[in-house]
């Protein structure tokens, strides 16, 4: 072993010797228990670097946190031995890990350093959630074991350090344990490992005080788990020869026949505790992430209270966007219903007025035909045998046949159609013109029938009163035409020609005439449920003839040809 160690020394001896001249280094040391402690814990490193660089002279400079940093910052010193949160903090530095120290209670490097949260023994603190609002004592804001590693167990318990009454009361670390005893603290953040040196220096009593959040399998009693610990680090661009004697210096200094220093030793897990309080290199580059993770478990339960709430609300606006859809379906059948309603009342009130018109009509009509046909009886009864008794005899049969299509015109008006037979539509278009021949022939209008052969089934008497109404109006288009002539004595030559097709669907029945057309006011009226009023003459034969046409279930329309008009009934083949 003695021999061992003398080749040791040997070596380091010949790796000075080709170093410059003697240069004195600056070693900075957190001296987290004042300067008189640190010296005693540090004194027996720097004297064993002297021992073994004699060319060099190692000083030590026992510092604060705030002290150290100021002095990297000023470039003031060479080396520094620190907790490894600074480590990571102070890597702005230029800082170069030489080794780890090991730590005397736990004899290693990587699990040496933790935290302890202490109340007074007679304390009635008994939990952590029993410290919102009362003060709790810390060294530094960016101490490591002094306060980050047990504000990171209070924080993963749902305590903020917002919540509590912090108070940093700066180094020696040892006042934080006086003013615990004292009361003056409700709890205090300490070392792991302080309070028991303390007490076995005989500066406080063990029973006066109490552990919260005890770890188990604990050497010292801690509240965290434990973290890579201390670490002796270069400066800058220190020479390379010296870095590597100093190492080995470091690796091989023993002390109550222990050793000291170990191998430098990795940092993730501190890099990743500061990231987590936005400390530390990693901090940026990871922190949006790092934060939803710290947000999602700090408060997970309140975010799925809130996702709940969210899908809650979802769920209601799809029902109250179902209920919507489906009440504005129903008010759209119930406004198709109720206009269909108001089309059915309209068409009733449509045929009461048509039904007061006819019974009107055929009130008024009834007695000028009575006393026609009685005159004509009259005339009949004194007249001989010959030419005017045959004119009268004709005058009779034209009032009864008036008086039939009157009582027909009211029935229908009020009451059913008749039921539907079969007629040959050819051969009521030649009775037609065979009745109105005569009244066509005075007003110089030649009158004529275009039909096919077939049946229709329908109401006769019906489709009789509308052509004759067409035809007519048509006749008395040619009269108005004639009256407008500015010569009077000119004779018309007008045209009506009834035609009648038949044609896959139903039979269509056509009166064209060339007496000018009608107004398009007629026309669009005919569009409608109810045709315009009364116009130069065609107003309620129209209006009678439009509404059977629809009772048979057919369509009559109207159309101007350029020379005259054409009105057009349609009647399906079954109806």
């Amino acid at each position: 072993m003695i021999w061992n160690r003398f080749l040791a020394c040997l070596g380091l001896l010949l790796l000075c010797v080709p170093l410059a001249s003697a240069e004195t280094y600056r070693v900075g040391l957190l001296a987290f228990r004042g300067e008189m402690l640190s010296r005693a814990e540090w004194a027996p490193t720097l004297e064993a670097l002297n021992r073994v660089l004699p060319a060099h002279r190692f000083e030590g400079r026992y510092l604060t946190q705030q002290q150290l940093d100021d002095e990297l910052a000023a470039g003031r010193l060479d080396f520094v031995v620190t907790n490894p949160a600074h480590f990571v903090l102070s890597r702005g530095q230029g800082l170069n890990w030489l080794a780890s120290y090991l730590d005397p209670h736990y004899g290693q490097a990587r699990q040496s350093v933790a935290g302890t949260l202490w109340v007074r023994a007679d304390s009635d603190i008994t939990d952590v959630g029993q410290l919102g609002g009362k003060p709790v004592g810390a060294v530094h804001q960016q101490a490591f074991g002094g306060y980050l590693l047990v504000a990171e167990q209070l924080r993963r318990r749902g305590i903020l350090p917002t919540e509590l009454d912090l108070r940093f009361t700066g180094y020696p670390v040892d006042a934080l344990v006086y003013l615990l005893r004292d009361g003056s603290l409700s709890a205090a953040m300490l070392p792991t490992c302080l309070l028991e040196s303390m007490v076995q220096e005989g500066l406080v009593t063990r029973t006066d005080f109490r552990a919260l959040m005890v770890q188990d399998d604990a050497i010292c009693v801690r509240s965290t788990p434990l973290y890579p610990g201390w670490s002796f680090a270069a400066v800058g661009a220190t020479d390379e020869n010296v870095l590597r004697a100093i190492s080995r210096a470091l690796l091989n200094l023993e002390y109550n026949g222990r050793p000291l220093w170990g191998a430098a030793i990795r940092l993730d897990e501190v890099e990743r505790l500061l990231a987590d309080w936005q400390l530390g290199p990693a901090s940026d580059s990871a922190s949006p992430l790092r934060l939803l993770h710290q947000l999602i478990t700090r408060y997970w339960p309140f975010l799925a209270a809130l996702v709940i709430i969210v899908l809650a609300m979802l769920l209601h606006h799809y029902r109250v966007t179902l209920l919507l859809l489906r009440r504005t379906q129903e008010r759209d059948k119930l406004h198709d219903l109720i206009q269909h309603k108001e089309r059915e009342l309209a068409q009733a009130r449509q045929r009461i007025l048509v039904g007061e018109m006819a019974t009107g009509l055929a009130h008024e009509l009834n007695q000028p035909l009575s006393a026609i046909q009685a005159y004509a009886q009259a005339g009949e009864l004194v007249t001989e045998a010959g030419p005017q008794q045959e004119a009268f005899g004709h005058i009779v049969a034209e009032t009864e046949r008036g008086a039939a299509i009157i009582r027909r015109f009211r029935q229908w008006a009020t009451q059913p159609l008749p039921v539907a037979e079969a007629f040959e539509p050819a051969e009521l278009c030649r009775e037609l013109v065979a009745r109105l021949g005569p009244r066509a022939e005075a007003k110089g209008v030649r009158l004529s029938a275009r039909t096919d052969a077939g049946t229709l089934l329908s109401v006769r008497p019906a489709i009789e009163q509308i052509l004759n109404n067409l035809l007519g109006n048509a006749l008395d288009a040619h009269g108005r035409v004639a009256d407008d002539r500015e010569t009077p004595d000119q004779q018309n030559h007008g045209i009506i020609l009834l035609s009648a097709h038949h044609e896959p669907q139903g039979w269509r029945l056509t009166v064209e005439d060339d007496a000018g057309g009608v107004s398009h006011h007629i026309i669009e009226a005919m569009q409608q449920s109810l045709p315009a009023s009364h116009y130069h003459g065609m107003g309620i034969g129209l209006l009678v003839s439009h509404r059977l046409a629809l009772r048979l279930g057919g369509s009559l329309t109207l159309v101007n040809t350029g020379e005259g008009t054409r009105a057009t009934l349609f009647l399906p083949e079954e109806n």
